[in-house]
């Protein structure tokens, strides 16, 4: 039988068919299970990145306090030893209180006399 084309009808083989019919939807359900699987696997692995990079963060701002806060304590001794009228400010108005910059942190020292 021709159609109007000129191409002939398709003879239909009612074993494939039977076939198809009993395979229909399980790509999809192999899939969407292997979807799923990639989303579990990829949000937990960006979970942890940015945890990650958050604590390391946090790390780096504590190591700069901390090393701001050594330099104003080494500041103060400084001071003392080498800044002339110093030791007798601080001894005029104990406690005496200053403030500087050190790595780009304003750092507040406290200087006492005992």
């Amino acid at each position: 039988m021709r159609e109007a084309g000129g191409r002939q009808d398709a003879i239909r083989n009612p074993q494939s068919e039977i076939r198809n019919q009993s395979e229909s939807g399980q790509a999809l359900v192999i899939a969407l299970l292997a979807l799923a699987l990639g989303v579990l696997l990829v949000s937990g692995f960006l979970y942890y990145a940015s945890t990650s990079q958050l604590a390391s963060k946090a790390a780096r701002e504590q190591t700069t306090d901390r090393y701001s806060t050594d330099a104003g304590a080494e500041h103060a001794i400084w001071r003392l030893a080498n800044e002339a009228g110093f030791a007798e400010m601080v001894a005029d108005s104990s406690p005496f209180t200053y403030t500087i910059t050190i790595n780009g942190q304003t750092v507040v020292i406290t200087v006492t006399r005992e």
